[in-house]
């Protein structure tokens, strides 16, 4: 360890933060998480850039725990600090704390200490120079956009989060995870017209650029065309984005506590866990996986929260993470488990990962994007994102949620008008059930989900009779 550990803070040596941090610890254990965040942004809005900027932050979580005869208590405690006062703060508040906690219900056996050989590198900060390039083709798209009378609204945004864990039983963990986000609404003709493009990813290529320059145009010009659809149960196409949203939704309400306390669609009195594991619950063609080493969306390989919760548990942290199927051909195979929870149910421990992809096998024969959905589909509606998604019944996970930015109406494989936007009420798992056609996944960006979930890979879906509640003012 440095000598004069401060300058960590500067140098981004998170790792020996975590260790300095770990050392003036008075608890029987302790963890450490340090995480230094590289932030950049781009808004704008009426085509014009309206504020941009570039942050780099430093949390730091000390986990204490305290081991009596009666069991084994845990505090944590997370504070953005900026000094070397700050994070010894941090860690004494935790030991306090630890001291005057009741034996945690999560309490297990920690996981076999594993050592990354990157541990002692630096954050990963990101320069502004980074976002020339995507902000000279966004100054093209503006461009393009007022010579055509198109309003563009948005934002852009990079980061990189460099995690570090370290704790006394010997972990020493690192992992970097880049986010991207790219999000653009467009409008014309006074605002009437508005369609939305998502993406996990900033560094477009050319040929990206000018697709969405063509879908924008496309869909703002099919929106000249307005069909009047009641609402009622119809075959919706949604989109990766779309389906991806509903898919998120299914993956947060998938604690094994939660389903064996009866709280959850994937409850199941009879079964002597309480849940459905094991059980038939969508289409055997769908199958909805985690894998922190996908190529696609990769993300953490080790468990890292700051927190024990319904789904988690700090006594977790540093366990390395693998492959998990919690749908397989339609079968629920598995349920998010802290190590605890799997004990008390008797079922496989399965920890959160930061990825979710859905599969459905087999796709519909040649369609390899979007438009070959359109060209098979003969009667439905195409649902650009959804938003605003909210449960009404956790036992049957059942969402309600808008459309927006663009619903069209499809008749005989090609795209005849938009319809107007709707409120749906429907079940992820349900839906699952009801699909008919796919794509390839690819990654995506959620709309309603974006703020919390980068590392999703989506395919385009058709789903039958997707509930169409009422129509919705919503644009």
């Amino acid at each position: 360890m440095s000598a004069r550990p401060e300058a960590a803070f500067g140098s981004g040596s998170g790792g020996e933060l975590a260790e300095f941090a770990l050392a003036a610890s008075t608890s029987t254990r302790c963890h450490v998480i340090v995480e230094i965040t590289s932030h950049l942004n781009q808004r704008w809005a009426r085509s014009s850039l309206t504020t941009n900027g570039s942050t780099l932050d430093v949390t730091v979580t000390a986990i204490a725990f305290d081991e009596r005869a009666d069991g084994i208590a845990a505090a944590s405690v997370s504070e953005s600090v900026s000094g070397l006062e700050g994070l010894i703060d941090v860690v004494h508040a935790a030991d306090a704390a630890a001291l005057a906690a009741s034996p945690a219900e999560d309490a297990g056996p920690f996981p076999a200490p594993v050592v990354d050989e990157g541990f002692d590198d630096v954050a990963v900060t990101l320069s502004p120079s980074t976002l020339t390039a995507p902000t000279a083709q966004l100054g093209q798209l503006i461009g393009w956009g007022r010579a055509n009378g198109i309003e563009l609204f948005g934002y852009l945004e990079r980061e990189s989060t460099t995690t570090w864990l370290a704790t006394s039983d010997g972990a020493r963990r690192r992992y970097c995870a880049p986010a991207n986000r790219l999000e653009i609404t467009a409008k014309s003709h006074a605002r009437t017209r508005s369609t939305w493009h998502g993406f996990a990813a900033v560094d477009l290529g050319d040929a990206d650029w000018n697709r969405l320059r063509t879908d924008i145009g496309q869909e703002l010009d099919w929106q000249a065309t307005s069909i009047a659809i009641e609402p009622g149960r119809h075959t919706a196409l949604l989109s990766p984005s779309a389906i991806g949203d509903f898919v998120i939704d299914m993956y947060w309400s998938a604690g094994a506590r939660d389903a064996s306390e009866g709280r959850s669609a994937f409850h199941d009195e009879k079964a002597p866990s309480g849940t459905r594991i094991g059980q038939i619950v969508a289409s055997p063609a769908v199958t909805v996986s985690s894998d922190p080493l996908d190529l696609d969306i990769p993300s953490s390989p080790f468990t890292v929260t700051s927190a024990s919760s319904r789904m988690a548990s700090v006594f977790d942290n540093g366990r390395s993470l693998t492959r998990t199927d919690w749908i397989h051909a339609g079968r629920l195979d598995a349920l998010i488990a802290t190590g605890a929870d799997a004990e008390r149910f008797g079922i496989g421990q399965a920890p959160v990962i930061d990825s979710v992809r859905l599969e459905v096998r087999p796709t519909l024969q040649g369609a390899s994007t979007q438009r070959d959905l359109i060209a098979g589909l003969q009667d439905g509606l195409m649902v650009t994102c959804v938003w605003y998604n909210r449960t009404v019944d956790p036992q049957t996970m059942l969402l309600t949620g808008l459309t927006r930015d663009g619903v069209y109406v499809v008749r005989g494989g090609e795209v005849i008008g938009a319809a107007s936007n709707f409120r749906f009420n429907d079940s992820p798992i349900s839906m699952l059930n009801r699909i008919s056609a796919a794509t390839d996944a690819r990654r995506t960006l959620p709309r309603e989900m974006a703020d919390y979930a980068n590392n999703v890979a989506m395919p385009a879906v058709v789903v039958e009779g997707m509930n169409f509640t009422s129509v919705s003012d919503a644009r």
